[in-house]
């Protein structure tokens, strides 16, 4: 192990040389001049002395000689080895020779030859040298460096033709500015970018041209005096041409550092970009306008899907009141039967048995239907003023019940919210279809979260759960009818998309949110109403059997099927009934039992002239005619908005059994007589 003296005055060079003595074991000492170098050679006697050359001040070949001729004989017969990327070996040999330098290692060379020379120098010991004359020695180094500082003037003017070439031809505009904001250098692809002559950029001119915020201003500076951690900063600068041209610029600056780490300033970049942004504001607006398209045609579909979904549930709706009809009286032939002895006890408990699976299948497929016509926003609803607090308060056991045991039902009900309008049966069944696919969502159980706001004119009902989400693609489609990622069957997959209808029929919207893992929030948007119309009292449940008295009913209806069950339901109740299948007999039977006739009992949906036609030319030969309208179809009697286009009107929505139909009659009846 020796020690070894290394100087330059470059501290990176003498680091990595240090380093790479240290390797090896050796001590070092470290000198950034040849002045320093003299001082720790006579207080530090080393063995070796590793040199740049071209140094400020006493440089290496100045060092060398003033080492030989020291009265301090240790110090004086130190090895020196010449380690340098300025000089090439004969160049310095004549020198070196004459000063006695053991080696010249270039720094190009490979790591391990400055090793070798060391090695060299330490196995040879201290140098035996007679020193140069000093006219001798002056003459040679005047040669020397005379000759190296031509070389590297000649390549510094070749350096600055290069850039500035590179400068002139650059597309982008280019400015060197010192630590204090000063421009020392612009390009004219700066002025023009600016739009200003290039003697107005330079010195601190430069920033004001560029027009910037105070905010990107103050960060420029900042970064040209060292502040922060940042070694450089960009961003994209509007401005304006004197012309009233609006530009976009991407400014770049970076920081520049000389050899000793010290900040000197930085490098302005500036480019013209506002093609680009011109060009990405265009993919903007395409990529909006195809999503606008993407949206317009996933509207088309769904209110396609919407109309197919109505329309079949309409005539869905038709068979399904035959069906429902004439097994309802089956089953009270059957229970008359039973109780006169003229059929079998036993005989009629299995047929009894029999016809309640038919109407078991019956309300489940009635069930369907009304999921579809909601879906189809052709549902018939009674809208009315609803307190949404109030309703979602009413409905808290029966959402808590569709929660089931695992999970929770948590409501935040803003007070004071205004009214909307809505059908309350038909929203209850909406947050009851809501809380039923969060608890899907959340096999393991968590909480439902039922939020109501006002925002933006709206009433708002947020249901929010904690359950596994939803993929994007998955959201996508949330809404569409029979869309389900359940592997159960039966209405599955009509839950959120009977939900939308509902949502949509009352005016309002329904929005999604989800992620994996993130739970699912649901949001529906009522419009605030100044609600005048009073919520109707639910139907009747499990009364007696309703009787008529008598009366004199007109029945219309296309279909013979639902025509001739109704007619038996409503005569089996005590009512005389006369059949017509289209307003053409109706109003022959009108003109021909005129006084006898007490209501018009109407289906709204038939070829040629409507229900809504029909009852409008009965009541005028007929004033105060009892009217009840009868439709599965909400279209014929609902505007987009969900107005009722009949206002006070009776409306009995199919299918219906034998009670609701009587009841609804009765009542028709009730109110007629009273006015």
């Amino acid at each position: 192990m020796a020690t070894v003296m290394v100087v330059d005055d470059v501290a990176a060079n003498r680091e990595i040389v240090r380093m790479l003595l240290g390797f090896r074991g050796h001590d070092v000492i470290e000198a950034h001049d040849g002045a320093d170098a003299l001082r720790l050679a006579h207080a530090h006697h080393p063995d070796v002395v590793v040199s740049d050359v071209l140094m400020p001040g006493i440089d290496g070949l100045e060092l060398v000689h003033r080492l030989r001729a020291d009265p301090d004989r240790e110090a004086a017969q130190a090895p020196v080895i010449f380690y340098t990327a300025n000089y090439l070996e004969p160049e310095t040999r004549p020198i070196a020779e004459a000063c006695g330098v053991s080696q010249v290692v270039l720094r190009s060379q490979d790591p391990d030859a400055l090793l070798d020379a060391i090695d060299t120098a330490l196995a040879a010991g201290p140098v035996d040298i007679s020193v140069t004359a000093d006219e001798d020695f002056a003459q040679t180094h005047l040669q020397t460096v005379n000759a190296k500082l031509i070389e590297k003037v000649r390549a510094l003017h070749d350096t600055e033709r290069l850039f500035e070439a590179m400068a002139v031809a650059s597309p982008v505009g280019i400015g060197i500015i010192d630590r204090h904001g000063n421009a020392d250098y612009v390009n004219p692809r700066l002025a023009e970018i600016l739009q200003v002559p290039l003697t107005r950029i330079v010195g601190s001119g430069w920033l004001s041209c560029l027009r910037l915020a105070d905010r990107d201003a103050d960060a420029v500076l900042g970064l040209l005096h060292g502040a922060g951690g940042d070694t450089e900063l960009r961003f994209t600068h509007r401005i304006t041409w004197p012309d009233a041209t609006v530009r976009f610029l991407r400014v770049h600056l970076r920081q520049t550092h000389d050899e000793d780490e010290g900040l000197t300033g930085g490098v302005l970049m500036v480019d013209d970009v506002t093609d680009v942004a011109h060009a990405e504001e265009r993919l903007r607006e395409e990529s909006r306008r195809r999503q606008d398209e993407a949206r317009h045609r996933d509207a088309e579909r769904l209110d396609s899907l919407r109309r197919m979904a109505g329309g079949t549930a309409h005539d869905f709706n038709n068979i399904l009141g035959a069906i429902l009809g004439y097994t309802n009286l089956a089953i009270e032939t059957i229970t008359d039967g039973r109780e006169d002895s003229s059929i079998p006890a036993e005989t009629a408990a299995s047929l009894l048995g029999d016809l309640a699976q038919v109407v078991k299948g019956g309300e489940r497929a009635k069930a369907l239907t009304q999921h579809m016509l909601a879906f189809g926003r052709r549902e018939v609803n009674q809208p009315a003023a609803v307190r949404i607090n109030s309703l979602i308060e009413g409905e808290r056991e029966s959402l808590g019940a569709a929660a089931g045991p695992a999970c929770e039902v948590r409501l935040v009900l803003r007070a004071d919210l205004p009214e909307i309008k809505a059908d309350p049966v038909q929203l209850a069944r909406a947050l009851d279809n809501l809380v039923r696919n969060s608890v899907e969502a959340m096999p393991a159980g968590g909480t439902v979260t039922i939020t109501t706001a006002a925002a933006g004119g709206n009433v708002t009902v947020e249901v929010r759960d904690t359950g596994i989400g939803m993929t994007p693609d998955v959201l996508e489609r949330a809404c569409e009818p029979f869309f389900s990622t359940k592997s159960s069957t039966g209405t599955v997959g009509l839950g959120l998309s009977t939900v939308h209808g509902i949502v949509s029929q009352a005016g309002g919207q329904l929005t999604l949110r989800s992620e994996p893992g993130e739970g699912t929030s649901v949001t529906i948007a009522l419009p605030a109403v100044a609600g005048t119309t009073p919520v109707p009292p639910p139907p009747p449940r499990n009364v007696p059997r309703e009787r008529g008295g008598g009366e004199t009913l007109l029945l219309v209806d296309d279909e013979e099927a639902v025509l001739q069950v109704t007619a038996r339901m409503l005569g089996g109740a005590g009512y005389r009934v006369l059949t017509a299948p289209g307003a053409a007999e109706a109003l022959r039977l009108l003109e021909r039992h005129g006084g006898e006739i007490a209501a018009l009992v109407t289906d709204v949906v038939m070829p040629g002239m409507d229900g809504r036609q029909l009852a409008r030319i009965a009541a005028g030969r007929r004033p105060g005619l009892c009217v009840v309208f009868v439709s599965g179809y909400a279209e014929s009697l609902f505007d987009e908005n969900g107005n009722n286009l009949e206002p006070g009107s009776t409306i009995l929505a199919k299918p219906f059994d034998r009670e609701k139909l009587v009841g609804t009659v009765r009542t028709a009846l009730s109110l007629t007589q009273r006015s």
